[in-house]
C-alpha cells in the first residue's frame, strides 16, 4: 500500500450515525469510501447520496462479495454483530475501525485482540470522547495528584432518547446486546476507566422486564478505596456531568461541553497543553468524528496504532458484561403510589394493540395491560422513540398507519385495539391512518376499539359545565377540527361498519412521563419564568393518567361503551395558579408570576411571538428546519461549502453543546391564554354511570405521586442549577411515599 495513499475503505452498517455523523466526517479528512454495506437497500441509496461518486461505489448486503475491492472497513452494525464482523474482517486480513461498543461479549473482544496482533492489522474502536479537551484535561488533573487520593465519584448522564435510528437494533437485545448501558455507557465507562484505572462493580439496578433497559445504576469500588457512582439514563434529561471528590480537592465537569463547573482552588489553577479551567477551546460534535477516523487512517499508513485501540475498548466491555451478571431490578420511587386497581382489568391472556404507545398514555397503558397478564403490541411510527417499550415484553411493530395492509397485518388476531397515534406534522395522515384502523378492525372483527381524542374538541372551553353534550369546539383552529373530523370517522364506523367503538376525551392529563402537563411545566419552571394571567383564578380540569387508563380499560369491558364518548377528568377542578404552585413545591423552586391577562394578551400575540421565540433562541431556526429530511440531507453534505460563520451556526445548532436556553420567559400565547382563562367545569357523569368510572387521585393524591417523579427527574438537574429554594419539600409527596 502506498505510504500517502489512503487505504480502500469500505462501511459495513449504512444507519443513521453514518449518515448523520461518519461520512460528513470522512469527507472533511477526504477520505471516501469504495464500498457500502447494508442488507437494506434503502439505507444504501440514501448513503450514497450523501457519500457521492454513487455511479463507482460498490453496494452489498454481504461485505464478502466485496473484500477484493477495501483494505479497511468502519463497521457500524447493530451492536450485537461487531464480534462477529470483526472477527471475520481481521481473519481476512482487514483493517477495522470498531463504532462502540468494541463486541457486546469480551471472549468475541479478546479474539479480534489477538487475531489484530498476530496478522499486524489495526483494530480501533470509536470512543469519541477521548477526543474532548476535557477528557485529556481531567486525565491528566487525576494523574498530576492535585486531587489526592480519590475518594468519591458520581457520573449522572441522560438524555430523551429519539434518535433517528433506521432500525430496532438498538431496541432488541438479541440486536443490540443491551441497552443504555450496552449505548452511552461504552462511552462513560470507557472515560471512567481511563482515568480512574481498573475499578470493581458492587451494585448493578436497571429497568428492564425482559428487553433492554433505558435506566441503569451502577456503584463501583475504586481502586484509591473510594466510592463510584454512575447514572446513566434514556428516559429522561441527567446533568451529564462528573463530579470527582479527592482528599486535596475536587471537580465537576460536564461530560461533553468542555466546562469546568466548578472545583477547589488547586484545581482551577491547573493547566495542561495550555488548557485550564475557562481557557478550553472551541470543539465542535463533528471535529471529534473528524479526529478518531483520521487517527485510524493514519496508523493504517504508519502500521502503528494511533487514537483509541481495541484493547482500550475491551475494558469498558468487561466492566458491562460484570454489571449485567448482577443485575438487580431498578424500583421506580413512585411505583407503589400508582397501584392499580384489581377491579379494572382486562382478562389475562386478551391479546391487546395500542397505537401511540411510545407516547406516555399509551406507554402506560401498555404497563398495566401486562401487569394484568394480556399480550401487548405496539404499533409505532419511530423507532428511537421506542426505548421505554424496549424495556417490556412487549411486541414492537413499525407501521406506518397510512399504509392499509401493513395496519391489516399488524392487527392480526388481535381482541382489543386502543387508537392512541396522532401525528402533529399532518391532519390528511392521521385522518388516513385512523380509517385504516377502523377498516381493518371492523374486517377483522375486532372486540372492542377505543380512540383516545381529547376535551380540546370543545375549545374554546365555555365557563361553566362541560360535558359530552357540549358545542363542538372552534374548527379553525386545526387540532381542534382533526380531532372532531376523527371522532366523526369512529362513529360513523360504529353506524354503519359494526364497529364497536368508543371516544374517549381526556382533559389535562399529568404524571409520570407526560410531557405537555408534567415534563413540560416542570422545565418551564426551572430554567425560566412562567407567567400566567391575572390571579391564576381560570379552571384546571386535571387527571391523572392511572384514572385515564383505568377508563379506558372500562371502555372495553363494559357494553354500555360501544358508540359512546366519555369526557374524562379527575375528581376535582383546581386553578391553573394551585396547579403551578404544585409543581413548583414539588421541585423545590420558584413558582409562577402573575400578570393581568390583557397585558399578555397584548405582549404575546402573533408574529411578534415568533420573532421574540427566536431571538431568545436562535438555535431555533436550524432545528426547525432540520426536521425537513430534504433539508437536514442537504445540510449533511453540504456543511463543509458553508462560510465559517454559517457553518459554525448550523452545526452549534443541528449538533448542539448539550446546554439548555435559561430565563426564557414563558408568556401563554393566544390559544393557551384563553384556556388559562377558561373556568370550564368538567363532569365526567355519564362515565361513572356507564362504565362505573371511579377516580383514584384526586389532585393532592396526584401530584404527590407525581412529585416522586419529578424528584427522580428533575432533582438532579435542580441540584445542578441555581434555582433551588430553601422551601421544604411538598407534604404530600412525604406523606404518600409513607403509605
Amino acid at each position: 500500500m502506498s505510504e500517502t495513499k489512503p487505504a480502500r475503505l469500505a462501511i459495513i452498517g449504512c444507519g443513521a450515525v453514518v449518515q448523520h455523523h461518519l461520512l460528513p466526517a470522512l469527507r472533511r479528512i477526504g477520505w471516501r469510501p469504495e464500498v457500502l454495506v447494508d442488507p437494506s437497500e434503502r439505507n444504501l441509496a440514501a448513503t450514497a447520496a450523501i457519500a457521492g461518486r454513487s455511479k463507482t461505489l460498490i453496494r452489498t448486503a454481504d461485505w464478502t462479495k466485496a473484500a477484493a475491492s477495501f483494505d479497511a472497513a468502519i463497521v457500524a452494525a447493530p451492536h450485537a454483530l461487531h464480534g462477529p464482523i470483526g472477527k471475520a474482517l481481521i481473519a481476512a486480513g482487514k483493517h477495522v475501525f470498531m463504532e462502540k461498543p468494541l463486541a457486546t461479549a469480551s471472549s468475541d473482544a479478546r479474539e479480534m485482540l489477538r487475531a489484530s496482533a498476530e496478522r499486524g492489522t489495526i483494530l480501533s474502536v470509536g470512543l469519541l470522547r477521548r477526543y474532548l479537551h476535557i477528557t485529556r484535561w481531567t486525565k491528566a488533573l487525576i494523574a498530576s495528584g492535585i486531587l489526592g487520593t480519590i475518594r468519591q465519584v458520581e457520573v449522572r448522564e441522560g438524555f430523551v432518547f429519539n434518535w433517528a435510528t433506521s432500525t430496532d437494533g438498538l431496541l432488541k437485545p438479541g440486536l443490540a446486546g443491551g441497552g443504555v448501558l450496552m449505548d452511552t455507557g461504552a462511552h462513560t465507562l470507557d472515560e471512567v476507566l481511563w482515568w480512574l484505572g481498573d475499578a470493581r462493580v458492587s451494585r448493578y439496578r436497571d429497568d428492564a422486564r425482559t428487553g433492554v433497559e433505558a435506566d441503569c445504576l451502577i456503584d463501583l469500588d475504586l481502586p484509591s478505596g473510594g466510592h463510584g457512582l454512575i447514572e446513566l439514563s434514556r428516559s429522561r434529561e441527567l446533568p451529564n456531568t462528573c463530579r470527582i471528590e479527592g482528599s486535596k480537592g475536587y471537580v465537576e465537569l460536564h461530560l461533553y461541553r468542555n466546562e469546568v463547573l466548578s472545583c477547589s482552588d488547586n484545581v482551577r489553577a491547573f493547566k495542561s497543553d495550555g488548557m485550564g479551567v475557562g481557557a478550553f477551546p472551541e470543539q465542535r460534535f463533528p471535529d471529534l468524528f473528524g479526529g478518531e477516523l483520521a487517527d485510524f487512517r493514519k496508523s493504517i499508513l504508519s502500521g502503528r496504532q494511533q487514537g483509541v485501540d481495541g484493547a482500550e475498548g475491551l475494558r469498558s466491555i468487561e466492566m458491562i458484561e460484570a454489571c449485567y451478571a448482577r443485575r438487580e431490578p431498578l424500583k421506580m420511587p413512585w411505583e407503589e403510589a400508582t397501584l392499580q386497581d384489581a377491579s379494572v382489568m382486562v382478562p389475562p391472556g386478551t391479546k391487546v394493540a395500542i397505537t401511540g404507545a411510545t407516547g406516555f398514555i399509551g406507554g402506560r397503558l401498555a404497563e398495566r395491560l401486562l401487569e394484568q397478564g394480556a399480550e401487548v403490541r405496539c404499533l409505532v411510527r419511530s423507532m428511537g422513540a421506542a426505548v421505554r417499550l424496549a424495556r417490556l415484553p412487549v411486541e414492537i411493530h413499525k407501521v406506518d398507519l397510512t399504509d392499509a395492509a401493513g395496519v391489516s397485518e399488524a392487527l392480526k388476531d388481535v381482541q382489543l385495539v386502543f387508537h392512541c397515534a396522532y401525528d402533529p406534522r399532518s391532519s390528511s395522515h392521521n385522518l388516513v391512518g385512523t380509517r385504516n384502523l377502523i377498516s381493518a378492525c371492523a374486517a377483522l372483527k375486532v372486540q372492542r376499539f377505543v380512540y383516545t381524542s381529547t376535551f380540546s374538541v370543545y375549545e374554546p372551553l365555555p365557563d361553566g359545565p362541560l360535558t359530552e353534550e357540549t358545542r363542538d369546539g372552534d374548527k379553525s383552529w386545526l387540532y381542534t377540527r382533526t380531532k372532531l373530523e376523527l371522532e366523526k370517522a369512529v362513529m360513523d364506523a360504529v353506524r354503519e361498519k359494526g364497529l364497536k367503538g368508543t371516544i374517549i376525551q381526556p382533559t389535562i392529563v399529568y404524571g409520570p412521563f407526560s410531557r405537555p402537563w408534567t415534563i413540560a411545566p416542570a422545565e418551564m419552571l426551572l430554567y425560566g419564568t412562567v407567567v400566567l394571567p391575572d390571579r391564576g383564578e381560570g379552571l384546571c380540569n386535571a387527571v391523572h393518567v392511572d384514572d385515564v387508563v383505568d377508563a379506558m380499560i372500562l371502555m372495553t369491558q363494559r357494553p354500555e361503551a360501544v358508540g359512546e364518548r366519555f369526557v374524562i377528568s379527575g375528581p376535582e377542578t383546581v386553578t391553573w395558579g394551585r396547579f403551578f404552585e404544585a409543581f413548583a413545591r414539588a421541585l423545590r423552586i420558584k413558582g409562577p408570576e402573575y400578570r393581568p391577562a390583557a397585558e399578555i394578551a397584548r405582549e404575546n400575540s402573533g408574529l411578534m411571538h415568533d420573532i421574540k421565540l427566536v431571538a431568545r433562541n436562535p438555535k431555533k431556526i436550524v432545528q426547525i428546519a432540520v426536521r425537513v429530511p430534504a433539508v437536514r440531507s442537504l445540510l449533511q453534505s453540504g456543511l463543509d461549502a458553508l462560510p465559517k460563520p454559517v457553518y459554525d451556526l448550523v452545526s452549534r445548532a443541528y449538533f448542539g453543546d448539550g446546554s439548555r436556553p435559561t430565563g426564557m420567559v414563558h408568556l401563554p400565547d393566544p390559544q393557551l391564554l384563553r384556556l388559562y382563562t377558561a373556568k370550564a367545569l368538567v363532569d365526567s357523569e355519564k362515565a361513572r354511570r356507564l362504565i362505573g368510572y371511579a377516580p383514584r387521585f384526586d389532585f393532592d393524591r396526584g401530584m404527590a405521586a407525581t412529585a416522586l417523579y419529578l424528584e427522580w427527574a428533575f432533582g438532579a438537574q435542580r441540584r445542578s442549577s441555581k434555582a433551588v429554594l430553601d422551601a421544604p419539600a411538598m407534604p404530600e409527596a412525604t406523606a404518600m411515599a409513607a403509605e
